[in-house]
């Protein structure tokens, strides 16, 4: 099989980092605090919705997209992989699947966080700068390699990667301890869904 990670939330324990930094520079872009009683009502909703929530205009996405990014290039040494995931990939590159990260992050950062974690796993890494829909890109991958769409996985914490698995007729499995909350993935119909990263491993089991 062919199984394309998301990064943030679903391999690296990010979500509090990604809080802190936009509590820092929520001032700079005049968007809203989040306050600690926001944290649950965000992880319920989409991306598109916790934008409009915010009150973060369309035309400050890509700027503040850029920052984060680069916020997280200054802690990523701090950051550390899901209990448990990096027996699972390794068990899971035993097995004979290709494994492929694709995120939002940069491809730096997520070389760094790969590096300090002794990942070696995956054939390659993906960044898509955009936050919305990563689509576009899982079918380069699959078209370039020549992967049939049927052993096609892409595996993530968020609605958006149910989404964008859903856009172009590839499998869906959302983990439930990354970013979005169980209903909030349930709710977008995903082919599995995991509470745990060693169930990948009864999923794709020879």
């Amino acid at each position: 099989m062919v199984l394309i990670f998301d990064f943030d939330g679903t391999i690296a324990d990010t979500f509090k980092l990604y809080i802190d930094v936009m509590r820092k520079i929520h001032h700079e872009y005049n968007f809203k605090y989040i306050d600690d009683d926001d944290i649950e009502l965000c992880r319920a909703m989409t991306a598109k919705e916790i934008i409009q929530y915010l009150g973060i205009s369309p035309l400050q996405i890509p700027i503040i997209a850029h920052r984060i990014r680069g916020d997280f290039t200054k802690r990523m040494t701090e950051q550390k992989i899901f209990t448990g995931f990096d027996s699972v990939l390794e068990g899971l590159k035993q097995e004979g699947h290709k494994l492929f990260i694709l995120s939002s992050n940069s491809e730096e950062n997520i070389n760094i966080f790969l590096r300090l974690n002794n990942i070696t796993q995956f054939d390659a890494v993906f960044s898509k700068s955009s936050i919305f829909g990563k689509s576009r890109i899982i079918k380069k991958i699959i078209n370039k390699n020549k992967f049939i769409a049927d052993d096609v996985y892409y595996i993530g914490d968020e609605t958006r990667d149910i989404e964008a698995a859903k856009k172009i007729n590839i499998k869906s499995i959302a983990v439930s301890w990354g970013y979005n909350n169980r209903k909030a993935l349930i709710d977008k119909n995903p082919d599995h869904i995991i509470d745990k990263p060693q169930q990948l491993m009864s999923l794709f089991a020879v």
